[in-house]
Parts: C-alpha cells; sequence; structure tokens
C-alpha cells in the first residue's frame, strides 16, 4: 500500500459509528483523516469510535488530528469520539485498549431538539428565514429569531446549488444552532462561511457521507 493511501470503513452498532482507518496516517493523509473524521461526528451518531489498529501513524499527528476535530465539534454536535486501540492518557479523547471495550464505555445520548425542513429550489433562503422564525416562536425563544433566520438565509444564500436544499434548526444545551445542508459538493469559502455566520459562538463546513456539503453556526443562546 503506498505511503499516501488511507482508506476508511465505515459501520453502526446500536446507534455508535465505527469509523476503521487503513493505511498509514502522515503529512499527506492527515486533511482526509480529519474530514473522514468530522462528516462522521457530524451525522451524529452516539458516539464515533475511531478504530486505529490497521493504521500505521505517529501518536503526535493522531493526536493533533483529533484535538483538531474535538475542538471544531466539541461544543456542537458534542459527539463523543473514542479511539482504540489505545491507552488512556495523552490523547485529547478518551482511549480504550479495544473496539470493544470503547463500544462498551459510550453512555446514553443527550436529548436533542431538532427541525429539519427541505427547502424549495426556488425562494431557498426566503424560506429558510421564515422557517428560522417560526421555530423560534415554537420553542420559545423569540428574542432568537431575527439572529436565527438572518443566519439561516445567509448560509442557504452561501451553499445552495438548485439540487435538495435542507435547512436544520437544533436547540441543545443553552444553544441555537443552524445548518444547511446541500446534496452536492460545494468547495469552502471559509472567510464567506465567517461573513454569514456573523455573530456566531462556532461555525464550521464540511462534505458528508452522501456527497453533499453541510454547514452550520452556533449561535449563543
Amino acid at each position: 500500500m503506498r505511503e499516501e493511501t488511507l482508506e476508511a470503513e465505515l459501520f453502526g452498532t446500536d446507534g455508535v459509528a465505527v469509523l476503521s482507518l487503513f493505511g498509514m496516517l502522515n503529512g499527506t493523509t492527515h486533511a482526509r483523516m480529519r474530514d473522514l473524521l468530522l462528516k462522521t461526528v457530524l451525522a451524529q451518531p452516539t458516539a464515533v469510535v475511531v478504530d486505529l489498529g490497521n493504521l500505521a501513524f505517529e501518536r503526535a499527528t493522531a493526536a493533533a488530528v483529533l484535538r483538531s476535530v474535538w475542538h471544531q465539534v466539541a461544543e456542537w454536535p458534542g459527539v463523543p469520539i473514542l479511539v482504540a486501540p489505545a491507552d488512556r492518557g495523552g490523547w485529547p479523547v478518551p482511549g480504550y485498549p479495544s473496539v470493544r471495550q470503547a463500544l462498551d464505555a459510550v453512555g446514553a445520548p443527550p436529548r436533542r431538539r431538532v427541525v429539519r425542513l427541505p427547502l424549495p429550489l426556488r425562494g431557498s433562503a426566503a424560506f429558510a428565514r421564515l422557517a428560522a422564525e417560526e421555530t423560534c416562536r415554537m420553542w420559545d425563544l423569540p428574542g432568537l429569531a431575527p439572529d436565527a433566520a438572518d443566519t439561516a438565509g445567509a448560509l442557504v444564500g452561501l451553499t445552495s446549488r438548485g439540487v435538495r436544499p435542507t435547512v436544520v434548526f437544533e436547540w441543545w444545551r443553552g444553544k441555537f444552532v443552524v445548518g444547511v445542508g446541500e446534496d452536492v459538493v460545494v468547495p469552502c469559502d471559509a472567510r464567506a462561511l465567517r461573513r454569514a455566520a456573523a455573530g456566531a459562538r462556532r461555525c464550521g463546513w464540511s462534505t458528508t457521507w452522501s456527497d453533499g456539503t453541510f454547514v452550520w453556526a452556533v449561535l449563543p443562546g
């Protein structure tokens, strides 16, 4: 196997995603590992167990990738990331001697309040704004409605390619999350994302396992 190759297999068990990695993690492939892990977390399984058993890696590189992803997703969606086989110390996420032990350590997922709506191809940004306002009304969060509507409309405008846009709203641990998905890969534009998510505590951009794009912003509650 060539050194620059990193492949993955994904399967689920009792709501937990197990991401098995094969090949080599190095300076060439670390970005791919980060993308694989990020899109797995954003699918919001109960937890993600990263199986390192068939991966050649330097611990510092693997830890750096895990730290980067966890920094991005700790606030939201907050899906636990566990690694195995690994010792329990020195990792930015919990490590376990085996995948089985990691699976056994996964607790119950937190409760989430979520609304997910497909958007029309025409007027999708305006519809997303209205959906944000209505969601805030239903959840008794009137003070968040203006920012939620502005963010939803801006994220749709940023990613919509007239394929199959979807808007997602989530209230979790005192934070209001706006997410927008599109069924095509839209190249990341970090500067445009920061403008679209102005005022957000955190924002992000990722591809998905269905070869789409998902962008999100976490608004203060």
